[in-house]
């Protein structure tokens, strides 16, 4: 089985990518300590070009697009039936998710159109807010919102809506122990329930 995390900062190499790391690392840790087999991937779509939908409709000739950007060479790898989970990591814009984060979510109405792809699959979600109580958990249920129209499973942390962490920490990202938890905290829930669904 293979879970896919997609950062969704326009910024590469930030908090963002760093909170999705430490979830990947988390799922990872765990299904090697319950012996199970999983491949994880993480998708960057920092400095990729992904328009917004234009509701062409060439979708629904199939697993196409008319728009030639890079979406295109992700159409594949989500398309994988391997994929049991998928994890958006993105960061608080004006109280929402990002551009790019957005643009993902309308290109993926393709996999809808083909079958309902992402279907009894699970999804996560992260944020990274400007503050500590800076709309993550807002931005969250934006998220999943897209994936409950997917048919996805939503998954939490265990005890909240996801990871959130604090990207102006004084500490720095990497000195946001609360968010850190939170991030490996939804990796470990992830990857139990994907197992228990392969089981």
């Amino acid at each position: 089985m293979k879970i896919i995390g997609v950062a969704a900062s326009p910024r590469k190499n930030k908090s963002t990518n760093f909170l999705l790391e430490q979830c990947l690392d988390e799922a990872n840790k765990t299904a090697q300590e319950s012996g199970i087999h999983l491949d994880t991937e993480l998708v960057d779509l920092a400095g990729m070009k992904i328009n917004g939908c234009i509701s062409c409709d060439a979708c629904r000739k199939g697993l196409l697009c008319s728009q030639q950007d890079d979406f295109q060479s992700l159409i594949g790898t989500f398309a994988d039936p391997e994929v049991v989970g998928i994890i958006m990591a993105t960061p608080v814009y004006m109280g929402s998710m990002t551009s790019q984060a957005k643009a993902f979510i309308d290109r993926s109405v393709l996999y809808r159109r083909n079958g309902f792809m992402f279907r009894d699959k699970l999804g996560g979600v992260l944020t990274v807010g400007g503050s500590r109580n800076g709309g993550q958990e807002l931005t969250i249920q934006a998220v999943h919102a897209a994936m409950m129209i997917h048919g996805m499973i939503v998954v939490g942390d265990g005890e909240h809506f996801g990871g959130t962490a604090w990207g102006n920490h004084p500490g720095g990202h990497e000195g946001d122990a609360t968010g850190i938890a939170t991030a490996r905290k939804l990796g470990k829930r992830i990857t139990e329930v994907a197992s228990k669904f392969q089981s």
